[in-house]
């Protein structure tokens, strides 16, 4: 099995405030015209290589677009997990959340027999980057324990796709250098008789390097670089 994840498109922000942290965007943003962009671009990358198998995306607006962009490319549906959502760090929830009805009605490749429980955002208070990795470990734990027949792609946001690399890496053994989580790369990990081998990290060679960003920085940012 080949396990893929990628961060989201670049959201659409809006009237956003100044002095926000745009890598943990507070609502539940769709794509900006180039973050539509970047998920085909993604889409059109996996079907090239002849990705046929699941997508999987965290339930928020940003994740299910880049999930429904990167379907209709490669003709296939895409599930939901609510353990790749972003990391909760207001008091109070960043947003209610849609339900899988509101979902599919906006973004017409989720599956028809794709479930998911509501309210789903994470509860309680501010949410630190700890809770985020024992949620997505204990999902990966059940993923490669009854591994799917198909390769998988999971869809997530900077702290779930983050969590899911230091999972894979504590796997394989990695300790060399990390790549930035840009907006649509895709980093891949092949599962076999359980052992784990990496082949990608945050890969974005297959965006043009002028639409390549950081939700809102730009590639070549030195913040980013």
């Amino acid at each position: 099995m080949i396990i893929r994840f990628a961060r989201h498109g670049q959201p659409a922000f809006g009237e956003i405030l100044p002095g926000v942290n745009h890598e943990l965007p507070p609502g539940d943003y769709v794509l900006s015209a180039l973050g539509i962009e970047q998920a085909h671009y993604l889409g059109k990358h996996l079907k090239a290589e002849g990705f046929k198998g699941m997508i999987i995306s965290s339930p928020y607006a940003r994740t299910v677009e880049t999930a429904n962009a990167v379907a209709e490319e490669c003709d296939l549906e895409f599930y939901l997990e609510p353990r790749l959502q972003e990391m909760r760090f207001y008091p109070e929830p960043p947003c209610p959340g849609m339900t899988a009805d509101e979902i599919r009605s906006k973004f017409p490749r989720l599956a028809p027999d794709a479930e998911l429980a509501w309210p789903w955002v994470t509860p309680g208070g501010v949410e630190e980057l700890e809770c985020v990795r024992k949620r997505v470990d204990a999902y990966v734990e059940e993923l490669l324990a009854n591994p799917p027949a198909q390769d998988i792609l999971l869809v997530g946001h900077g702290a779930s796709i983050q969590s899911l690399k230091w999972n894979f890496f504590a796997r394989t053994g990695y300790t060399g250098k990390d790549n930035h989580n840009w907006n649509a790369s895709l980093s891949r990990f092949d599962f076999k008789n359980g052992t784990v081998k990496m082949v990608e990290l945050a890969r974005y060679d297959f965006i043009p390097i002028e639409k390549v960003t950081s939700n809102k920085r730009l590639f070549g940012d030195p913040e980013c670089v």
